[in-house]
């Protein structure tokens, strides 16, 4: 059973103030309020509000049901099947709000399918709405369970994620092994929250990412291709990419790649890896993040372009060799991720572009120039230069032409 008598710190202990809370949530928190339902500010923006970081969102949990919400607010609409939510609209803020989840035991009553579901250890489907502190033992890690109470803006600690707070540790809620088996999905959000907060991760939690590894590929792939694009853009990319070899979880999301690199001819395929998760970092503290379609030919251009070398020989022209390797890479199904089609489809042509940056003459070359994705092609063919130290005057060539037309 979850506890039921919480850590509670009134609003002269603790330090968050409304005036970091966004008024689209305020709003949200404050209508829930007056109509008589119970409105938490829940989550990781408690977490960062306390650990004085900005927000990336607010999200909000209530007792009133998604349809209760509905009939609050005409700028709301209900989604998702997993999970029942209601998402209020504003200008440019979607408030997400979610109803208190239940935490069925083991030996509890089957829910109703409609309401419940579970495959495998998986849970497919949850809409069994119960009471605050079961929904704060229903979440994944402690630091992500606080509740800010908008009624008297107190914060509301029913799991000790406070202390860890405190500690800076990341520990699960519960068994490790069990809430990773619910959601393996679970696995990569540790190792993105621990590194983006510089926090440790519990050693249990740790040690059962790396037993259970195997068991990402039960996630959706498609889920997993947003959980990627999270972890490059967390701020902590590179950090992020250490942990997830040092799991073995990269050999699990990306077969080929990780086989690859463990050869001697992979040998610098993980040093160039890190590096572009460090550059990925750069931009993201510049306030600048690559196109999807950069961000995948850059994290996998070692590998891609060994495949090529291997097309190459066999006959096949360069640049149509580039591409073919970039394009089977990121569409295999043996990944735990599905990258779109459009998006492979872009990361191989900017792959293709690299050997066009042969030729600096000619209606080709100006040609290319002018090709939407020269811009992009000359940011991978600037980072390839860098890293292997090849091209250096074909380098300043391009940059020099790019200047000159403007």
């Amino acid at each position: 059973m979850p506890p039921v008598n919480p850590v509670i710190i009134d609003r002269s202990r603790h330090t968050i103030s409304r005036r970091r809370i966004s008024s689209e949530a305020l709003t949200v928190l404050h209508r829930l309020h007056d109509a008589g339902f119970l409105a938490y500010l829940a989550g990781g923006g408690v977490r960062d509000l306390l650990l004085n970081r900005t927000p990336k969102d607010f999200d909000i949990v209530t007792d009133a049901h998604p349809n209760q919400v509905k009939r609050l607010f005409r700028n709301c609409r209900l989604v998702g099947r997993r999970f029942r939510l209601a998402h209020v609209f504003f200008h440019n803020t979607i408030i997400e709000v979610a109803t208190f989840r239940a935490n069925l035991p083991a030996d509890a009553p089957a829910a109703p399918e409609h309401l419940f579901q579970q495959r495998d250890g998986v849970i497919a489907r949850d809409n069994v709405f119960g009471t605050p502190p079961e929904d704060a033992v229903r979440r994944d890690f402690t630091v992500n369970a606080l509740f800010y109470n908008i009624a008297d803006r107190s914060i509301i600690d029913y799991v000790g994620g406070l202390e860890d707070l405190d500690k800076r540790v990341l520990r699960v809620i519960g068994d490790p092994r069990v809430r990773f088996r619910e959601d393996p999905v679970r696995m990569i959000r540790a190792i993105r929250f621990a590194s983006a907060l510089d926090f440790a991760i519990e050693l249990e939690a740790w040690q059962a990412i790396q037993e259970m590894r195997d068991t990402i590929t039960l996630a959706s792939h498609e889920r997993m291709y947003e959980e990627m694009l999270k972890l490059a853009f967390c701020g902590r990319a590179e950090t992020v990419g250490e942990k997830l070899i040092q799991a073995g979880l990269f050999d699990v999301i990306f077969p080929a790649v990780g086989a690859w690199m463990k050869t001697l001819e992979g040998a610098g395929g993980q040093a160039w890896l890190f590096k572009a998760l460090h550059q990925v970092d750069i931009w993201k503290k510049a306030g600048m993040l690559p196109d999807d379609e950069l961000l995948w030919a850059l994290l996998f251009g070692a590998y891609h372009e060994w495949v090529a070398e291997r097309l190459v020989k066999d006959g096949w022209h360069p640049s149509r060799a580039l591409g073919e390797a970039a394009h089977q890479h990121l569409m295999n199904p043996a990944n735990c991720v599905r990258v779109p089609k459009r998006i492979a489809i872009g990361a191989s042509q900017l792959m293709s572009a690299q050997a066009s940056f042969e030729r600096v003459q000619g209606k080709r070359a100006e040609r290319f120039l002018r090709h939407r994705s020269f811009n992009d092609a000359l940011v991978y063919f600037k980072f390839a230069s860098g890293v292997t130290g090849r091209n250096k005057e074909l380098l300043h060539t391009w940059l020099a032409i790019r200047r000159r037309d403007g």
